[in-house]
C-alpha cells in the first residue's frame, strides 16, 4: 500500500512536470518552428493529375505502369504512335511496346470513362542486353522513358485536401455568399477558371477598396465571412493576411480551389526578414497551381507559353531576376495606372511582369520560408489567445496544427519542423500516458483502501473480544 502511494505521487509529479513543459513549448514557440519541410512534388503534383509511381517490365515487350490518381479509371485505350489501339485496365495498366533497337515510340493512354483524368503520354526507347554485350559490357535491358505526367513514389495530396468547406461559417452565411457570387459578382456555372478569378477580383476590389490598415486583435482570429463584413462596413482594417484570408474564402466558394500561402522568415518572433500573405489557385484547365495576390492586384502570372506560375517557381526565378517574357493579369488601381501608364482604373489588363514585380522581389527572397496552410483556413496566432475562448474552430484548428497537421513548408533554407513535431509529440503523448497512469493508480489506491478497511476494524476490535 505504501509503495503504491509512492508510485502514485511520483507519477503525479511527472505529470505536472510534463504539463509545465508542454505549456512552455506551446507559449514560447517561434514562428518558424511550426512548419514541416515538403518537396516541390508533394506541394505541386496533386492526385488530381495522374502520377506514374512505378514502371515495371512484365516481359521484354510488355510494360506495366503503377498509376496513382483519385479518378476512377476503369480502363485505358493505348495508342502506339497514334495507331494500333490496345486496352489496359485499372491503376496497373499493362500494354505491349515496340522493342525495335533504339527507335522512339510514343504511347498515349486515354482513360475510360473519357475525361476522368488527363491523357498519359509516354515515350520509350529500348536498348537490349545483346547490344551492350556486343560492346563488351554486361548490362540488362534498358528502357529510356519520358512522360507528360509526374513520375515517382512520393507523398501526394488531392486538390480537395487544400480546400476548406467553411462549415464553421454556418449555412445562412454560406447561402448568402453563394447568392452574392451568383447575383452580384455574376459568376456562372460555365465560366472558366480565369473568368471566375477576374469577375471575383472586380467584385471584391469594389467592396474592399479602402481596407488598408492595422487589423484589430479580433480580426486576426475571426472567420473570413465575419471579417469580410467588418471590412466592408469600415469597422475593420486589413494587412496582407486579412486580404488573403478573404480572397481564399470567396475563391473557394466561387468554385476556384484556392489555398492560403504565407512567405516569411523571422528570428525570435521579432526580426522579420520577409513576410507577406498571398494564395494559390488551382487552374483546372492547366492542372497547375497559380500564384495570386489579391492585395497587390495580381490575379495570375504566366510564362511566355501562357503557363501559370506558382509560388515556388517565382521564388527561384527571383533569385536570378529572371522575369523576362513573363506576363501578369493585373487589376489596375491608381498606383498601377500611374506606373504602367494605363488610362483607366478598376480594370484588368495584361502587363509586362518585369514592370510590376516589386512585391515578389521584396518578399520571395533567399530568406523566405513559404508555408502552405491546410484547412481550416483560420489564422495562426502566437501572442493572442482570446480567440480560443471565442471560436471553437479557431481553437481546434490551431491545436490540431500545433500537434498533428503542420503547414507544409518550401524553402532554400533547412527548416526544423520534423524535429519540432517529434518533440511536441513526445511531450504531448507522454502527458496523456502519465495522466492515464496517474488516474489508474488513484483508482487502484482507492480500491485497495476500501478492501483494507474491514481488516483494520477487525484488528482494532480483537483486544476487546479477547
Amino acid at each position: 500500500m505504501k509503495k503504491l502511494r509512492v508510485v502514485t505521487w511520483f507519477v503525479a509529479i511527472l505529470f505536472g512536470l510534463l504539463l509545465v513543459l508542454n505549456l512552455y513549448v506551446f507559449f514560447s514557440r517561434e514562428w518558424e518552428s511550426s512548419f514541416y519541410p515538403a518537396s516541390y512534388a508533394a506541394l505541386y503534383y496533386p492526385l488530381d493529375v495522374p502520377t506514374i509511381k512505378e514502371w515495371k517490365p512484365v516481359d521484354r515487350d510488355r510494360i506495366q505502369l503503377d498509376v496513382a490518381c483519385n479518378a476512377d479509371v476503369k480502363s485505358w485505350s493505348v495508342l502506339t504512335d497514334g495507331e494500333n489501339p490496345q486496352t489496359a485496365t485499372g491503376k496497373l495498366p499493362a500494354f505491349r511496346i515496340d522493342t525495335t533497337f533504339s527507335e522512339l515510340h510514343i504511347y498515349r493512354l486515354i482513360p475510360s470513362p473519357e475525361g476522368a483524368c488527363q491523357d498519359i503520354e509516354i515515350s520509350v526507347r529500348f536498348y537490349p542486353t545483346e547490344f551492350y554485350a556486343s560492346l563488351g559490357m554486361q548490362h540488362e535491358d534498358v528502357y529510356v522513358v519520358r512522360a507528360n505526367v509526374p513520375c515517382g513514389d512520393f507523398e501526394q495530396y488531392a486538390v480537395s485536401d487544400w480546400v476548406d468547406d467553411y462549415a464553421y461559417v454556418g449555412k445562412e452565411g454560406l447561402a448568402e455568399v453563394d447568392r452574392i457570387l451568383r447575383d452580384e459578382a455574376q459568376i456562372k456555372d460555365g465560366d472558366p477558371t480565369f473568368v471566375r478569378m477576374e469577375k471575383l477580383t472586380h467584385f471584391l476590389k469594389g467592396k474592399l477598396a479602402n481596407i488598408g490598415g492595422v487589423p484589430k486583435d479580433d480580426e486576426r482570429w475571426m472567420n473570413p465571412w465575419v471579417l469580410y463584413n467588418e471590412l466592408v462596413a469600415g469597422t475593420g482594417k486589413g494587412w496582407c493576411t486579412q486580404n488573403a484570408q478573404v480572397w481564399v474564402f470567396w475563391a473557394n466558394r466561387a468554385g476556384i480551389p484556392t489555398r492560403f500561402v504565407f512567405g516569411a522568415r523571422t528570428e525570435d518572433n521579432t526580426i522579420v526578414y520577409t513576410g507577406h500573405s498571398f494564395s494559390e489557385s488551382f487552374i483546372r484547365e492547366q492542372n497547375r497551381w497559380a500564384f495570386t495576390d489579391f492585395m497587390d492586384g495580381s490575379i495570375y502570372i504566366t510564362d511566355r507559353n501562357g503557363r501559370v506560375l506558382n509560388v515556388a517557381e517565382l521564388l527561384h526565378l527571383n533569385q536570378h531576376n529572371a522575369f523576362d517574357s513573363m506576363s501578369v493579369r493585373l487589376f489596375v488601381n491608381k498606383l498601377w495606372a500611374d506606373r504602367l501608364g494605363v488610362g483607366r482604373v478598376d480594370t484588368v489588363v495584361t502587363a509586362d511582369y518585369a514592370r510590376c514585380n516589386s512585391t515578389i522581389k521584396d518578399e520571395l527572397t533567399s530568406h523566405s520560408i513559404v508555408k502552405y496552410r491546410r484547412p481550416p483556413n483560420v489564422e495562426d496566432v502566437r501572442e493572442i489567445y482570446t480567440g480560443f475562448m471565442k471560436d471553437r474552430t479557431f481553437l481546434m484548428g490551431n491545436l490540431e496544427r500545433y500537434l498533428f497537421k503542420p503547414p507544409l513548408a518550401y524553402s532554400l533554407y533547412p527548416t526544423e519542423g520534423s524535429q519540432t513535431y517529434f518533440v511536441r509529440g513526445i511531450l504531448f503523448f507522454g502527458l496523456l500516458a502519465t495522466l492515464f497512469l496517474w488516474l489508474m493508480l488513484i483508482a487502484m489506491t482507492r480500491k485497495n483502501k476500501k478492501r483494507g478497511l474491514p481488516r483494520e476494524k477487525e484488528n482494532e476490535m480483537a483486544p476487546v473480544l479477547n
